[in-house]
């Protein structure tokens, strides 16, 4: 348990100039990771320029919390990115269950997403989208020193405010190892990659 929070401290608050992207490989290695007893994920804001490492805070059915040694928590639920909170320009709540089907694989040409919003008033405000699968293939990822034989799945989605991208590396037995989800017009994307499940 000692190196697991040594870990954790190590990576919780990592930041790192805008636009520097550094590598996980960098910071840990495979072997301190076969030490860690406790799922971690880590989550990198991809234009923020922060990293960090999360681990389970909670769950409510197929909904996990995840919080980082700072407080900030996301919440996925079957890996689908469905709250933020500390961050800022934080996503409520979100409706996947139409992504959800069709990274299961279900027919449909066309779905919707519903992401919902704080006003400046504390207000909800629902965003819409409609969204459609634009690539399903094999990919082979790397994720600190051991590899993956995932499937690629790219969703894209379309609003009154533009269009967003949703990326998903998915496992055969549905493990989502890695993924860029977006969030919101002031966070951008968060990628996730699972370090310990």
């Amino acid at each position: 348990m000692i190196r697991t929070l040594a870990l954790l401290l190590l990576l919780a608050g990592c930041t790192q100039p805008k636009g520097i992207y550094v590598s996980l490989d960098s910071i840990v290695s495979r072997r301190q990771l076969d030490t860690v007893e406790t799922p971690l994920i880590a989550a990198r804001l991809t234009g923020a320029g922060t990293l960090a490492t999360m681990i389970p805070a909670g769950r409510n059915g197929d909904v996990v919390t995840w919080r980082s040694g700072d407080g900030v928590s996301i919440s996925l639920q079957q890996g689908l990115l469905v709250a933020t909170r500390g961050m800022g320009d934080d996503l409520m709540a979100a409706d996947v269950r139409d992504t959800l089907a069709m990274l299961d694989g279900q027919d449909g040409a066309e779905y919707t997403r519903i992401h919902t919003y704080l006003d400046g008033e504390y207000q909800p405000v629902f965003k819409a989208f409609r969204c459609r699968e634009e690539l399903r293939a094999a990919d082979r990822i790397e994720i600190v020193e051991r590899q993956h034989d995932t499937t690629r799945v790219e969703e894209t989605c379309f609003g009154p405010q533009g269009s967003i991208a949703n990326t998903f590396w998915i496992g055969a037995d549905g493990t989502i190892w890695k993924s860029k989800q977006w969030i919101s017009p002031g966070l951008g994307y968060m990628e996730t990659e699972l370090l310990v499940r």
